[in-house]
């Protein structure tokens, strides 16, 4: 009996699935993908349509140039990085709009007519002008009591795309400093080879695995480690000159 009233019950699913497909239309299936767009923040699209595409590339053009990605994988964590910035950039507007609506809203204007600033102020003048900053304080707090729920659910949104934020950074710090001591290790190796090739009276070649760096950056990398040996003799010596050029020719 159980297997038979299964059988119909999949029948049936089928035929409700056959008669539900979603929007068929292509204005439709727009429609139906912005519908996670009500308050911008769940949305799978980085640039709404209310939004300037201009200003997005060029936020996302500065912010790139500043993490500097230099392989495909940093690139994309750090265009999570800008995706993620941008939204909680939304996340604060929309909290000030919120907050600007308010004041047009029957919570703000309750706030205006309720004497309140004028209990505080003591002076029935200061209602409207005398101080701006309490009536939009109390509007304010008008505003949180009456729609708690939305700034819950935006607090929520915020908290959810700083974890995204923090652990995208995290990872694309990560990635290059492994990326920067690699090519660090390589160009030490490089210089060392060259080294041995320069007493050995050998042509300098390259180790075949790892970085590539051209005859300049080995030149400019070996002189480095020189400057930075005659640092660290100048810095035994405790800077006596006479002393540094003694242990530098003997070393």
């Amino acid at each position: 009996m159980s297997s038979a009233l299964n059988v119909v019950q999949v029948e049936a699913n089928r035929r409700n699935a056959q008669q539900s497909t979603g929007p068929r239309t292509e204005t439709g299936k727009k429609t139906s993908s912005l519908n996670a767009l009500r308050h911008g923040l769940t949305s799978r699209v980085v640039v709404l349509p209310s939004e300037d595409l201009a200003a997005y590339k060029t936020f996302s053009a500065e912010f790139l140039a500043d993490l500097a990605p230099a392989t495909f994988a940093e690139r994309q964590c750090a265009q999570t990085i800008i995706d993620t910035q941008w939204r909680l950039n939304r996340v604060r507007s929309i909290e000030e709009g919120m907050l600007a609506l308010g004041h047009q809203s029957p919570a703000g204007q309750a706030v205006k007519g309720s004497g309140l600033i004028a209990e505080i102020c003591g002076d029935e003048n200061h209602l409207s002008s005398g101080h701006p900053e309490i009536h939009a304080a109390l509007t304010a707090a008008a505003v949180f009591r009456e729609h708690s729920q939305a700034f819950v659910n935006l607090s929520m949104h915020e908290q959810r795309l700083y974890r995204i934020l923090r652990e995208a950074s995290k990872s694309l710090e990560d990635m290059q400093a492994r990326r920067v001591a690699a090519r660090q290790a390589d160009l030490d190796a490089a210089v060392a080879l060259r080294s041995l090739n320069k007493m050995l009276g050998l042509p300098n070649e390259q180790a075949p695995a790892g970085f590539v760096f051209t005859p300049e950056e080995i030149e400019t990398e070996s002189h480095r480690h020189r400057r930075l040996q005659e640092a660290k003799i100048a810095c035994d010596c405790h800077y006596d000159r006479k002393k540094f050029r003694q242990q530098l020719s003997g070393a």
